[in-house]
This record gives C-alpha cells, sequence and structure tokens, in this order.
C-alpha cells in the first residue's frame, strides 16, 4: 500500500503508544489475512524487533533467517540466539553465483535504476528519464547547485 507523504508524517507525528496500537492492528490484520500461516523473516535489528512485536501477540510465529554465509556474525548470533527459528540456506554458495552469473547488483537503487532504464529505452524515451540520467551520470536533481555543464550527450 502506498501512502501520500503527508500521511506518513502524521503517522510520525503520533505519540509512541498510538504508534504501538496501530502496529498491533497491522499484525492482526496480517495474521488473520493468511489465517496464521505466516513467518517473520530476520535478518538483523530492525526484523528482530518485528518478531518481538509479532510474538508478543502471537507467541509460536516461526522466524526465518536466511544464511548466506555473508552476513555479519553479529547478524547470524542474534537470528541463532531467537527461539523457533527456521535457517534457509542457499543451493549455490555466493562464490559460485559470482562464478556462473556475475557480480549481483549492489543496492535496490541502482537496480531500480537498471529496470526503469530499461522501460526507459523500450519507450523510446518518453518516461523514466531521471533515471536513465543517473545511470549515465547526468542526473542533478532540480533544486541541485550544478557546477560545470551538464548535457544530454549518451541519451538514445
Amino acid at each position: 500500500m502506498r501512502h501520500f507523504e503527508w500521511e506518513l508524517k502524521q503517522y510520525q507525528a503520533l505519540p509512541y503508544e498510538a504508534k504501538l496500537i496501530r502496529t498491533q492492528q497491522l499484525i492482526r490484520d496480517w495474521y488473520e489475512h493468511y489465517q496464521g500461516n505466516v513467518y517473520v523473516s530476520i535478518s538483523g535489528k530492525d526484523s528482530t524487533a518485528l518478531l518481538h512485536m509479532v510474538r508478543s501477540l502471537y507467541p509460536n510465529v516461526k522466524a526465518v533467517f536466511v544464511d548466506t554465509g555473508l552476513e555479519y556474525p553479529e547478524v547470524r548470533e542474534l537470528a541463532m540466539s531467537q527461539e523457533n527459528v527456521v535457517i534457509l540456506r542457499p543451493k549455490k554458495p555466493f562464490w559460485q553465483v559470482v562464478r556462473d552469473e556475475g557480480y549481483p547488483i549492489i543496492s535496490k537503487e541502482v537496480s531500480e535504476c537498471i529496470a526503469n532504464s530499461r522501460k526507459y529505452i523500450a519507450g523510446g524515451g518518453q518516461t523514466y528519464t531521471a533515471h536513465w540520467r543517473k545511470l549515465q551520470g547526468t542526473y542533478a536533481p532540480k533544486n541541485a547547485k550544478v557546477v560545470g555543464n551538464i548535457n544530454d550527450e549518451g541519451l538514445p
């Protein structure tokens, strides 16, 4: 579900107790929607806090930790210290993925830019211009102070 910026600011301004009640209701809605057939994927502090909140309402909800071998030891220890945790491991170790597929993109933002740049090219340059420019190194936000000359070189 997408929210408008003003809605998010309203949620942020709520007192802690109101946020807690709202979060508990969202957890109940989620749990009931899936008829209790749910789990919480844990990968660090934030998801472990969510697991704690979920288990305060539904103590038997399982946690899932994906052990890729790339996690910091502290993250792995935190996951393993939780009760009722299912540990998943990928079929291929990371080095094999890199060898067979290449090194993965390092951020969701870069991945999104690539996906939307493909749409830009497929659409003849009608939409997703900012994403294409980010990949080309020619993007500047409207309110940015520009030093030097930014041009359209490299655009199809």
